[in-house]
C-alpha cells in the first residue's frame, strides 16, 4: 500500500523539541521521535509507566503526537478497543484519527492498556495475572492517563474511545473532578449490567473459527498480497478469506458488522494491518461491570456503524443521550462495520473531519 501522506520516522530517543516535563514520574521511561506528516515535523513522545500493584504486567504506555513546536490546540486522549493498544498500526492520517488530528494542530494521546505488556506466548500460569484486571482497573488507568496528559498539555481536554474504549471513556467522565471538555464516541456504548461468571482470566484474540496461529498466518498473507493464495482452505485468495471471515462474524451480527471490506468499504489490506497490531490477551474480568451513572451532562459526539443492526445504533444513541443530554450529536454510518469506523476508505471524510470540526466548534 502506498500512502498518499507518507509518514517517515526520522529520529529517536530525545530527538524532538517537544514538551519535557520538569519532573516526570519516577516509574516511567520516556523516548521521543520525529515523524514527517505532510511535510511538517510531528513529535512522537512515548512513555512506559508502572501501575499498581506493580506486578510483572502492571504497566501502561502513553503515545503523544503533536507538532514539535507551537502545539497549542485542544487535547484528545484516545482509548482504544478490546485487544487494541495506543501504537500506530497504519502510519497514514487517512486511516488513523490521531494522525489526522495531529496534522490539524490537535495534541493527541493514545493509551497502551496493561494487556500490551503481556506476550502472545505467555504461559497459562502467567496469564492468571490478568484475573484481577476489571473494568475499574482499566478505568483507573484511563483516568490516570488523562491526568498525565493534563500535566503536560494544558487546555480543553477531550476523551475519545473506540468500542470498549468508549465504555471506559464514559466511566472516566462519571468520576468526580473529571472536568472533560467532551467525549468522542467511536462506535461504542455502555455495556448492560451483568454479573461476572464463566469468563476465563485471559481471552484469546483468536477464536474457534480462526485460532491464533491461523489468524497470524492469514493476516501476514493479506498484508503481503491480498490477491495471493489463502492459507485458509476454501477461499481463492487471502484477501477474500479475511474479508469473508470479518463480514460473517456472528459476534457482530454476521452481515458486515465487524467490517464490510468484502464490499469495499475498507481496503482489506489496511484492515489486516490494523488487526495484526492487536494484543493477543484480554482480561475476562473486564467484561463484567455495573454500568456507570452520569454525574452531569457534557458535550458528546458519537458515531454508530449501521451494519450491526438497529439494536446497536439504538445502544450508541442511548448512551450518548444519557451523557450528552439533548445536545448530544450522533452520526450514523450507513454501510459501515465496526472496524470501518477507524480505517474505512472514507473514514477521514466521514469520521475524522467531523471530529476535528466538532472539537474546534465546541470551543477547543
Amino acid at each position: 500500500m502506498r500512502a498518499r501522506a507518507a509518514i517517515l520516522l526520522l529520529g529517536a530517543a530525545l530527538a524532538c523539541r517537544g514538551p519535557r516535563p520538569a519532573g516526570g514520574p519516577a516509574a516511567c521511561t520516556h523516548v521521543q521521535a520525529i515523524r514527517q506528516l505532510r511535510g511538517a515535523p510531528v513529535c512522537e513522545d512515548v512513555w512506559t509507566c508502572a501501575r499498581p500493584p506493580g506486578g510483572r504486567f502492571d504497566q501502561v504506555g502513553l503515545h503523544r503526537l503533536a507538532a514539535c513546536e507551537g502545539a497549542a490546540g485542544p487535547v484528545v486522549v484516545y482509548l482504544p478497543g478490546m485487544h487494541m493498544n495506543g501504537e500506530l498500526p497504519v502510519a497514514d492520517p487517512r486511516y488513523d484519527l490521531r494522525l489526522y488530528l495531529a496534522a490539524a494542530g490537535v495534541r493527541t494521546w493514545g493509551l497502551d492498556y496493561r494487556t500490551h505488556a503481556v506476550p502472545a506466548d505467555a504461559a497459562p500460569k502467567d496469564l492468571r495475572a490478568l484475573g484481577p484486571w476489571t473494568a475499574d482497573v482499566f478505568t483507573d488507568d484511563a483516568a490516570w492517563a488523562v491526568a498525565f496528559a493534563r500535566s503536560i498539555d494544558p487546555g480543553p481536554l477531550y476523551v475519545a474511545g473506540f468500542s470498549a474504549g468508549a465504555s471506559f471513556a464514559y466511566r472516566v467522565a462519571a468520576r468526580p473532578g473529571s472536568a472533560l471538555a467532551g467525549l468522542v464516541i467511536l462506535d461504542g456504548a455502555v455495556p448492560a449490567d451483568h454479573a461476572r461468571g464463566g469468563e476465563p482470566a485471559a481471552i484469546d484474540v483468536g477464536s474457534s473459527r480462526l485460532p491464533y496461529p491461523d489468524r497470524q498466518r492469514l493476516l501476514a498473507a493479506v498484508i503481503a498480497n491480498p490477491s495471493g493464495p489463502s492459507p485458509i482452505p476454501g477461499y481463492p485468495t487471502a484477501g477474500t478469506a479475511l474479508a469473508d471471515i470479518l463480514y460473517t462474524s456472528a459476534s457482530f451480527g454476521g452481515r458486515g458488522g465487524l467490517s464490510d471490506a468484502r464490499d469495499g468499504v475498507s481496503d482489506v489490506a489496511v484492515v489486516a494491518i490494523l488487526l495484526r497490531s492487536y494484543d493477543r490477551w484480554w482480561p475476562g474480568a473486564a467484561l463484567s461491570a455495573k454500568p456507570p451513572v452520569p454525574r452531569t451532562t457534557l458535550p458528546v459526539l458519537a458515531f454508530a456503524s449501521r451494519n450491526m443492526g438497529p439494536g446497536w445504533v439504538k445502544a450508541v444513541r442511548s448512551a450518548a443521550a444519557a451523557w450528552g443530554g439533548n445536545g448530544a450529536v450522533v452520526r450514523e454510518l450507513p454501510g459501515y462495520g465496526h472496524l470501518d469506523v477507524l480505517v474505512g476508505r472514507r473514514a477521514a471524510q466521514e469520521v475524522f473531519e467531523p471530529v476535528r470540526a466538532w472539537i474546534v466548534g465546541s470551543g477547543g
